[in-house]
């Protein structure tokens, strides 16, 4: 990510002929990378899907869909918490990069 963003920032100072001093990222500049991250870094992340149990993908399409975790799921959050893809009280992405790609992704298939 931090990559992309400093190679958009670049393109944007030649083009725009802005001097490198006064240049910052900005949340506007973060958002209209995050398409570019998501294609580049397409191995990373389905790699991370298809190392995923169906009960794991399962819980993340429903944390998605706004629904909470129940106790029957306590293994799972679990196992999702030491992957480092839920937050310990597994109701939220610690990454929202890769909620936003497992978002594309479940889209795709519908």
């Amino acid at each position: 990510m931090c990559y992309e963003l400093v190679e958009f920032l670049n393109k944007d100072i030649r083009a725009n002929r802005r001097e490198l001093e006064t240049i910052k990222a900005t949340a506007q500049d973060v958002q209209e990378i995050i398409p570019i991250v998501l294609e580049r870094g397409d191995q990373y992340f389905r790699e991370i899907w298809n190392n995923l149990t169906e009960n794991d993908r399962n819980l993340l399409q429903r944390i998605i869909q706004g629904e909470t975790p129940t106790p029957q799921d306590k293994g799972t959050v679990r196992r999702l918490t030491r992957k480092e893809i839920l937050n310990q009280e597994g109701n939220a992405f610690q990454v929202p990069l890769v909620q936003k790609y497992i978002e594309q992704l479940l889209e795709e298939e519908n």
